[in-house]
């Protein structure tokens, strides 16, 4: 639909057949703003580990869209890592999002497997050995949780850039300037590689509000209010979360941010709410253009 918005979208693998209907009509709606790629989260554990496998897969063989997989160090063996990564080379698959990935037990911290990657700069030092892969890692505007603080997480980032990472995705935010200084520090470190920002539209304010707890993401104020009171009102949370999401995409455009990844949560709607919007205004922007006279 249009070249010049540089987007992506994230799908995570349903747990049923009707999820997976849905998340395959998103998919299709979104394609129509020809997305450089989109992204398919890896679950933990092996029923959930082969949904990704298929999902990833499903796509690279029935859509025109780029995929890229992501692949996790938890509960998983370099071997198994590495034999996942190396079938999807095979299969056209080059794109790869390493993490370090999430615990699974809760209030545990992470340990690494005894046959594994310590952490994804580790696998992302493995996976370009392995093959030619394109490689895209995790930043944190506001510091990943489980690190000590700011300095070690850009540290750890600086490092999986050094073990070669392509391209940086952050984790979602709310507040542009959190982005803009990330942005500014990680430059100031020596890091080189594009910084994606993570785009998530509010649909369900109490939902993303757990949600952002957990990831260490911070709600400003104005944001809380823009959602009080309409806590039984499903449809306008949507449209003031579209909302929210379109003017800070805008606010990073005027400072220079050209690509951005949105975090479906396996619907299209407020994504494609976003990027309908993005592209009308730069229609418009274009037709006020002052002409150039030819004398």
């Amino acid at each position: 639909m249009n070249k010049d918005l540089n987007i992506s979208f994230e799908f995570f693998p349903a747990k049923d057949e009707l999820g997976h209907e849905n998340l395959w009509l998103s998919l299709k709606k979104l394609e129509q703003f020809s997305p450089k790629f989109v992204s398919v989260t890896f679950g933990a554990g092996g029923g959930e580990r082969d949904k990704s496998d298929f999902l990833v897969k499903k796509i690279n063989n029935k859509s025109n869209t780029p995929v890229a997989g992501h692949l996790t160090c938890v509960d998983m063996s370099k071997d198994e890592i590495n034999s996942i990564a190396l079938d999807w080379l095979n299969n056209g698959i080059n794109r790869i999002v390493a993490l370090r990935g999430d615990v699974r037990k809760i209030n545990s911290k992470y340990v690494p497997h005894k046959k594994g990657y310590i952490n994804a700069a580790d696998m992302v030092n493995g996976l370009k050995k392995l093959g030619n892969f394109e490689i895209l890692v995790a930043g944190y505007p506001e510091k990943h949780p489980d690190s000590e603080n700011e300095i070690k997480d850009l540290e750890n980032l600086k490092n999986k850039v050094d073990q070669g990472a392509d391209k940086i995705i952050t984790q979602f935010f709310f507040n542009d300037e959190k982005f803009l200084r990330f942005r500014d520090k990680a430059i100031a470190v020596g890091i080189k590689v594009p910084i994606i920002p993570g785009i998530l539209p509010i649909d369900n304010f109490e939902k993303i509000k757990n949600f952002s707890k957990k990831c260490g993401t911070t709600i400003p104020n104005w944001v809380e209010q823009e959602f009080n009171g309409l806590e039984k009102d499903n449809e306008i949370q949507k449209i003031v979360g579209a909302s929210i999401a379109c003017d800070l995409v805008k606010k990073l455009q005027a400072e220079g941010v050209n690509e951005f990844h949105f975090y479906t949560l396996n619907k299209y709607e407020l994504s494609y709410a976003v990027c309908k919007r993005l592209i009308a205004d730069k229609i418009k922007i274009k037709k006020n253009q002052p002409k150039e006279l030819h004398v």
